[in-house]
């Protein structure tokens, strides 16, 4: 995946990273973070960087080469991104285990799983992180208004877990989508009618 890293990216262990240093000295590495989370820099030793955002690790990497290598400059960049294992469960239409990129979202997550089955709810797609439930993604809003600000990046070991879908209407009749709509708590007859 050639996308451009957010800042926002958690380093961890089997990440690729691309280090350049130029000037008086000239050094071109790639490096595996390791399973305890490490980067063994040559002649600097073993750099502790599993847990750090991209944007950390760029400074704090170039603080520690700057620190033992004097006129020089770092460039540090991704060559590879790990994979990760990552559940879907509930009301999914393939429900299990699933290996994603470390940059899958919960969207990449549902299309992996071949999507939502029947029974299934889309506005109540919840992500849950060691046992705790981080976020919840409702698809219409993604689906109708584009707002994809809930559909967050997914960790190691993450479940996105599909409820069962809660009450619905249909509407019918001389409307742009005319469907089966799900309701959530607080919607009225107006929010029924601008969706449709």
């Amino acid at each position: 995946m050639d996308i451009a890293i957010p800042e926002g990216y958690i380093i961890g262990p089997g990440d690729k990273l691309s280090i350049q240093v130029f000037g008086k000295e000239n050094i071109d590495v790639e490096m595996t973070v390791t399973r305890e989370g490490e980067l063994v820099f040559p002649n600097i030793g073993a750099l502790n960087v599993a847990g750090l955002t991209f944007v950390e690790l760029k400074q704090f990497l170039n603080n520690k080469i700057k620190e033992r290598i004097i006129g020089v400059n770092v460039v540090v960049g991704i060559a590879s991104l790990r994979s990760m294992r990552v559940f879907v469960l509930g009301d999914a239409f393939k429900p299990g285990p699933y290996t994603l990129s470390s940059l899958s979202s919960i969207t990449h997550a549902l299309f992996a799983a071949g999507g939502i089955n029947d029974i299934g709810s889309l506005r109540n797609i919840q992500l849950k992180r060691s046992g705790k439930l981080i976020k919840t993604l409702d698809l219409y809003e993604l689906l109708i208004n584009g707002d994809s600000s809930n559909d967050v990046l997914l960790q190691s070991g993450d479940v996105v877990f599909i409820a069962p879908a809660g009450k619905t209407v249909t509407v019918d009749g001389e409307v742009r989508r005319p469907a089966i709509y799900e309701l959530t708590e607080g919607d009225d007859f107006a929010e029924v009618i601008r969706m449709a």
